[in-house]
């Protein structure tokens, strides 16, 4: 009997009603000049010339349909296939895993390490006693000799580590060693430190067997086998997988990705916990091992104990000491038969055996697995290629590259022609825009660039004959700026695209855009923008070390300050709140001053002004303010605005003119002016006033006058001194657990702890100021940083961000007031002394402790100075922001 096969007959419904369907998107056109021209149009049928531009139009759509819907690798290739992710986004090996957090991210990162075979870490134990009545700390109970019970007390430090290696036995290890404490302090986390790396203890366990081999086994081979086997049982070797390996293990890409990328693949977390000291030795197990290897028949007899000289029986089980690891010993013995024959094992022959098997392994352990995953591969399509749909005219129309027929010559025919080409240029240009918008999406969705504008848009002139019926504008260069660019919010719109793109990441700026425009209105919203884009870039680098602190350790002076060498915690902050230079370096200089004076009135009011590096004055401010709060403001949007200001800006604007100019100028946010006596300045104005009458228009002002041949190089190196030195702004993070006095100091009066006071001794009060502690420490002068509201901001995004079991000490530093330049500065006393101590602590040196824990304890905070509120006050939202908050603000002028 034949095979019976059914087939299935195709569909006569092929439609699918969306933009790839001709025959829909024409009967949808048809309904709409149904409802909007039944009156004048009535004829529907194909040989209406109304109908043949639908469904010209229709099919046009379908190619925009078509490649709209083509896989999202396509849209996004460029010109280098190899790259074209890695241009517009962050690969998932740069954010998905994180410097090592968990114990198990530290096992892995440190197994990963050639000639470590596993290894843990386990806190490390360090008691400090407190003498409550005299106000002192010590690692010895001798501080609490002649004082009352009552005034005894003490604690553990937390945070602390010792690392245990289990390291094989053919490479040195002190080289070891140092190679984990390199790799922990790369990785080491906010408030931890480790003490001590040391090798894991062996414990010594007898086997010995008598075994029964097959007539064809090889014994020697077959001992080297059972040693291996054992010592593996007693400690095995952790193996890594390649990705392809972890995802048939069932993992999936994100659990695969996970925690610390290592150097050689890998690992399953599964077998890393599993892989635990190993506390009981069973027989049994051991059995099943050997049984377990080809040649291996049987066994007549096999005991296990401990290998020390005293140890008395065996049994079925042993113990293993709590911290060591079991290890065979040279008590061990195997003896082999084949039948009744007892064979004699040559033990230089085994050894060369487990010789080999032990490289062997080391090979396959340590060959680097392939840890890619396979990305998309994408298919160049011309995705911008556009020619105008009056190609797809019959010739009749006369409005395709050959023109009117030849039996149609005549001005009426051609006039009508170039009118109907000059209406099919609308729906053209419509199209083109469209697919320009198709080849710009990788762009507008790219992590690494901020587009000048967000709509695009070409010309069409593939036919040729554009001249006959469209004017001199068309043309690339001003089409976008008569078409588009009225419509192109494009910060708006840009920040819509950024805010799409950190919601990937699960972040937000929300609040940050609503403090900034609060403080500081429209004009920081470039600002603002610029901040995401940044934090969006950077976000590569800082996404594994959001946990991380410095690296301290044996670090050249270089790397310690002027630095990126900080937390990722610190960069994380900085990116959040607009801070570009994340760098550890000196923040107490200051070339702004803000000093008291009085106005026209009499009345008691601020200016401010700018300095250079040779306290020359740059700036003047143009008016008069009633608090610091106003003042500060316009500081910080003068500064913003002259960094948005390119220096191709200011070169272009200066080579506008070939000879000197007669009358003033303006550009970007300068106003540029000219002296009776021809000699050029310059004003700062607000960009958010477009009225030059209004007494908010001028900012600030630069008192000098140049030649117009000097006059650009001024401009210059007033923009690059902006953009470059005004920069004050940043973070200090100290972490309390490395103020720790040395371990090894015995003298109790050289032990420098952190100041403690008497109720920090009364119950429920933490006395530990070590443990889990951070002193955060930030400029108070600057001029967001002066502002109250920013101040709030700062401080609850600090705590957000901080590891929850994290407490931090939060000073804001710096001179008491703005209006003195000459006065001592908390904040280089601390830079000077921090510097100091970490010279010292990057080589164990201790000798700068002392120092930088009495300015520390020492530091004070610094508030904005309020007066009370001025019900005259016009600008009534500033009086409100400088008035008088306890514990908030100095008190001023009252």
């Amino acid at each position: 009997m034949m095979d019976q096969k059914t087939y299935r007959p195709i569909s006569k419904d092929i439609h699918t009603n969306d933009d790839l369907d001709f025959q829909f998107l024409k009967d949808e056109g048809i309904k709409v000049i149904q409802r909007l021209g039944s009156k004048l149009w009535t004829d529907y049928n194909t040989h209406d010339p109304g109908v043949t531009i639908l469904e010209i139009l229709a099919y046009a759509i379908t190619d925009l349909g078509y490649r709209l819907s083509l896989p999202v690798e396509d849209l996004l290739l460029g010109n280098d296939k190899a790259n074209f992710l890695k241009k517009h986004f962050h690969m998932a090996t740069d954010v998905l895993p994180c410097k090592a957090l968990t114990v198990l991210d530290y096992r892995m990162l440190f197994m990963d390490i050639e000639g470590i075979k596993n290894s843990w870490i386990e806190p490390y134990s360090k008691q400090v006693y407190a003498d409550c009545k005299n106000l002192k700390m010590a690692y010895d109970p001798i501080v609490w000799q002649g004082i009352p019970q009552k005034d005894k007390t003490s604690f553990e430090l937390k945070g602390l580590h010792k690392i245990l290696v289990d390291a094989s036995e053919e490479i040195p290890f002190a080289q070891i060693k140092k190679k984990v404490l390199l790799a922990y302090h790369q990785n080491r986390n906010l408030c931890e430190d480790v003490v001590e790396v040391i090798p894991v203890e062996s414990h010594p366990v007898q086997v010995c067997a008598i075994i029964d081999l097959s007539p064809e086994a090889d014994e020697e081979l077959i001992a080297a086998k059972i040693e291996w086997e054992i010592e593996q049982y007693f400690s095995p070797n952790i193996h890594f997988y390649s990705f392809e390996k972890m995802l048939e293990k069932g993992y999936s890409t994100d659990e695969i990705i996970e925690g610390p990328y290592l150097k050689h693949g890998y690992l399953d977390p599964s077998e890393l916990q599993e892989a635990a000291l190993r506390n009981k030795i069973s027989q049994s197990d051991i059995i099943q091992l050997i049984m377990d290897i080809e040649g291996v028949e049987g066994i007549r007899d096999l005991s296990i104990n401990h290998c020390d000289e005293d140890a008395t029986g065996g049994g079925w089980t042993i113990t293993i000491p709590e911290g060591k690891k079991p290890s065979l010993c040279d008590k061990s013995k195997f003896n082999f038969y084949k039948g009744l024959l007892p064979l004699n094992v040559n033990q230089v022959t085994v050894a060369e055996n487990k010789k080999a098997i032990v490289e062997q392994n080391l090979v396959e352990q340590y060959e680097i697995k392939e840890k890619e995953f396979p990305l998309p591969v994408p298919h160049q399509y011309p995705l911008g290629d556009f020619s105008s749909i009056r190609n797809d005219f019959p010739e009749v129309y006369g409005v395709g590259p050959l023109g009117i027929p030849e039996n149609a010559k005549g001005m009426d025919r051609q006039k009508k022609a170039n009118q109907l080409k000059a209406y099919l240029t609308f729906f053209d240009q419509i199209l083109i825009s469209y697919f320009k918008h198709i080849t710009e999406v990788k762009n507008l969705l790219s992590v690494f660039s901020t587009h000048e504008r967000t709509y695009f848009t070409e010309t069409v002139t593939d036919i040729g004959d554009h001249a006959d019926f469209l004017g001199d504008f068309y043309s690339d260069g001003f089409l976008y700026e008569d078409l588009l660019a009225p419509f192109d919010e494009r910060n708006k719109r840009s920040q819509k695209l950024k805010d799409h793109l950190l919601a990937r990441f699960a972040e937000k700026f929300s609040d940050y855009a609503f403090l900034m425009k609060k403080i500081y209105g429209s004009g920081v919203d470039e600002q603002v923008l610029d901040t995401k884009s940044f934090f969006l870039e950077e976000y590569g680098k800082i996404s594994a070390q959001r946990s991380t602190a410095m690296n301290y350790y044996k670090q050249p002076l270089k790397n310690l300050w002027d630095t990126d060498n900080t937390s990722g915690f610190e960069k994380r902050v900085a990116l959040l709140v607009g801070i570009r230079d994340y760098f550890r370096k000196n923040l107490a200089r200051s070339f702004v001053e803000i000093f008291p004076t009085t106005n026209s009135e009499g009345e008691a009011a601020f200016k401010w002004r700018i300095y250079d590096k040779d306290k020359n004055v740059l700036l003047t401010a143009n008016k008069f303010y009633r608090g610091r709060t106003a003042a500060h403001k316009d500081i910080y949007l003068v500064i913003q605005q002259v960094k948005a200001v390119s220096d191709e800006t200011i070169e272009d604007a200066m080579d506008q003119f070939e000879e000197v100019p007669e009358v003033g100028f303006d550009f970007a946010c300068f106003k540029v002016s000219i002296s009776p006596t021809g000699r050029f300045s310059f004003s700062i104005f607000n960009l958010d006033i477009s009225d030059p009458n209004n007494p908010d228009y001028l900012l600030a002002s630069q008192q000098k006058y140049f030649t117009f041949q000097n006059f650009r190089n001024a401009l210059l190196g007033f923009k690059s001194f902006m953009s470059e030195e005004m920069d004050d702004e940043g973070m200090f993070v100290v972490e309390n657990i490395l103020l720790r006095p040395d371990f090894n100091e015995e003298d109790i009066d050289k032990q420098y702890f952190m100041p403690f006071c008497k109720d920090d001794c009364g119950q429920g009060n933490c006395l530990d100021p070590y443990s889990f502690r951070l002193t955060i420490v930030l400029p108070g002068n600057s001029f967001r940083f002066a502002d109250r509201d920013f101040r709030d901001f700062l401080e609850n995004l600090i705590r957000e961000e901080l590891p929850a079991h994290i407490l931090a000490k939060i000073c804001w530093i710096g001179r008491a007031s703005t209006g003195d330049l000459e006065q001592e500065d908390q904040m280089s006393l601390f830079e000077e002394a921090y510097a100091n101590f970490l010279s010292g602590l990057t080589v164990g040196n201790y000798q700068y402790h002392e120092q930088f824990v009495k300015i520390l304890s020492e530091l004070h905070s610094i508030y904005p100075t309020g007066t009370l509120y001025n019900c005259e006050d016009e600008d009534e939202s500033n009086a409100m922001r400088d008035t008088i908050i306890l514990g908030r603000s100095n008190l001023g002028t009252i």
